[in-house]
């Protein structure tokens, strides 16, 4: 079992250093605690090194919170899920081993509405709570070493390479096969089911489940004929739509309107995706002739492109009808102070920044801005005593601990400087690096006593878990 597990990671990791895997349908029970850390950090160390990730705080902060939502009346509310969302059209998520769940921006543009993507999620969620992998293995216990194995690897190739997964599957004996697909099929209904109900806990509307499957119909008219990426990672049978189509009459209807901040989200996306141009152009004509879902959406995307081509009138005049016609929200702010940075008007984004902050003060958009924008006009006091007030509300972000290195690295600040690169690489999932960092900062000449103990302190602690890793291989 646990040479099968080592070999599982290794691959796991192979695809990921290549191309970003759709490996969806995996969780663990069997599997130690220490097992599963270990797999989830691996996981999303490579995944970090990646170009192929959005790292966009208002976006990944709008998944994180919608996702939170989800998992805190899901079957396992204190189940620690990391998300990270991949720069791919096509449409996706994928639920993996260690508790990490990807989902692609394909999938945020073709959602019509919230509560379709949140019924993607909580599918995704219930994977991993209701411990798919684990029970994979338990069942293939019978088979070969040997097939278990081949199917193992199979599996994992279906999310990337349905092709070569075809293959690797003849490697395998048929009833191997037919067992282990037989059994993600009853996964995936499962997962319907415990995500429909979840959907429900939320407040979401559970019809956004069928209407998902609507949405990748309608795609599939427009791929000439291949199966949307979702489909080919969570096969769909009659039955299994049968199925969901019974549990809907289950819950009454619910009416919801969709967040802006959804709208936003998408319209963002639209803005930093593709060809600025085309998109500028198709924005313009949807305006123009009202073709769009939600104008906000639109009109957002636009002023996003537009200041990225510096475009500064047309920018501002599509900011001014967003605060104009639709409700005050933090991504709009954020959109404008913008603006005023670009223009250099660092007076008046730094004053509308502190404004914020009083009344969103977890937005890590304006912290983080603002903290960078103090560090740019030479005022590194502000922006170290801003970021101290925040470490504990974000005490596992890498971007603050950059942004305190950058800091203490214009006061010649060695010691500190070197401790916080250290833990923006932790937080980054990489262990060793943030070892090698903070091995700079005990070398480092400055720094008080209690400093100096500190950062000892925290090198063992980095070491004993690389330890604990080691012996895990």
């Amino acid at each position: 079992m646990r040479k099968i597990l080592l070999i599982f990671i290794f691959f796991s990791h192979f695809v990921l250093a290549n191309n970003l895997p759709e490996l969806g349908d995996y969780s663990s029970s069997k599997i130690s605690e220490n097992d599963e850390i270990f797999i989830g950090r691996q996981i999303l160390f490579q995944v970090n090194q990646s170009d192929s990730i959005i790292r966009d705080i208002e976006i990944k902060d709008y998944l994180d919170l919608l996702a939170r939502r989800l998992i805190n009346v899901s079957t396992d509310p204190t189940k620690r899920i990391e998300f990270f969302i991949v720069n791919d059209s096509s449409i996706n998520a994928f639920a993996m081993l260690g508790g990490v769940i990807g989902v692609h921006t394909g999938l945020f543009l073709a959602a019509n509405s919230e509560s379709e993507l949140a019924s993607v999620l909580s599918h995704e969620i219930a994977h991993i709570n209701q411990k798919h992998i684990s029970r994979f293995l338990a069942q293939q216990e019978r088979a070969s070493y040997q097939s278990t194995f081949v199917m193992a690897i199979a599996l994992l190739l279906a999310r990337s390479n349905p092709q070569l997964a075809s293959t690797t599957m003849a490697g395998a004996s048929a009833g191997s096969v037919q067992g282990a697909l037989d059994f993600t099929r009853e996964n995936e209904k499962e997962a319907d089911r415990v995500g429909i109900q979840t959907l429900n806990n939320a407040g979401f509307d559970v019809r956004g489940a069928r209407d998902f499957f609507e949405t990748l119909k309608k795609a599939n008219q427009f791929s000439g004929g291949a199966a949307p990426a979702f489909l080919q990672t969570h096969p769909i049978t009659s039955s299994r739509i049968n199925d969901i189509e019974s549990r809907l009459k289950d819950f009454p209807y619910k009416q919801r309107i969709d967040s802006q901040t959804f709208h936003y989200v998408k319209g963002k996306l639209k803005a930093l995706l593709g060809d600025r141009s085309d998109t500028k152009n198709i924005l313009e004509e949807n305006i123009k002739n009202k073709i769009y879902i939600n104008e906000g959406e639109e009109r957002f995307a636009l002023a996003y492109i537009y200041l990225m081509n510096n475009e500064f009138e047309k920018s501002q005049e599509q900011i001014q009808w967003l605060f104009d016609n639709q409700k005050t929200n933090p991504m709009t702010s954020q959109l404008y102070i913008n603006y005023l940075t670009k223009i250099k008007k660092f007076t008046e984004a730094k004053k509308l920044y502190e404004e914020n902050l009083n009344y969103y003060p977890s937005n890590r958009s304006f912290v983080y801005g603002l903290a960078d924008l103090y560090l740019k006009t030479q005022e590194t006091e502000k922006a170290i005593k801003l970021l101290k007030k925040n470490v504990r509300r974000f005490s596992n972000d890498p971007i603050l601990y950059k942004l305190f290195a950058k800091g203490y690295s214009n006061q010649g600040k060695k010691l500190l400087q070197y401790e916080n690169l250290a833990e923006a690489a932790y937080y980054n999932f990489n262990l060793q690096e943030a070892i090698i960092r903070m091995d700079l900062a005990i070398k480092a000449n400055d720094g008080d006593f209690y400093q100096k103990s500190r950062v000892e302190s925290r090198l063992k602690q980095f070491q004993r878990e690389r330890q604990i890793y080691t012996n895990n291989k």
